[in-house]
């Protein structure tokens, strides 16, 4: 009996772990923060949460240029979605594989040194940061992927 309840026990660790590995993407905020090297775009990115890490604003800002846009900076220009409304649910598995907060998204973002900002909310904090994103390299991998669409595949 004694051995079965461990055995139950090991189960349920690794299940609870295998569960464990589906990430929430956290609640963000992104606008444009200017024009980049060229294939670059820099974006202002806020996390909400007490401990925001490094990777997750790497992911949101990634997460933000794939499928939302964002909005104008100062300079007036806007940077539309890549993907289209239904590709992150299209392609689900592929999107929480490259998201994962260890993902393959954390490539092709670097934080701008100096440019952290934290923020208090009535709802707690939202911590940013200004991040670079290399358009050209993501939309090539993307594109691999099948979740853009080709540049060169017309309309």
């Amino acid at each position: 009996m004694k051995r079965l309840l461990n055995v139950l026990f090991m189960l349920l660790f690794i299940l609870t772990g295998a569960i464990a590995k589906v990430e929430k993407m956290p609640q963000y905020d992104i606008t444009g923060a200017g024009s980049g090297t060229e294939g670059t775009i820099l974006v202002k990115v806020y996390v909400y949460g007490s401990k925001v890490s490094d990777q997750d604003l790497k992911r949101a800002a990634v997460h933000g240029v794939v499928f939302r846009g964002c909005s104008g900076n100062q300079s007036g220009a806007r940077q539309p979605a890549m993907a289209a409304p239904t590709a992150e649910t299209d392609n689900a598995a592929f999107c929480q594989e490259f998201f994962a907060s260890d993902g393959q998204c954390q490539n092709f973002a670097t934080i701008v040194a100096g440019s952290y900002d934290r923020v208090k909310t009535p709802k707690g904090y939202k911590q940013g940061a200004i991040l670079q994103i290399d358009k050209t390299s993501l939309r090539k991998e993307l594109e691999k992927a099948g979740v853009v669409r080709s540049l060169s595949s017309g309309f």
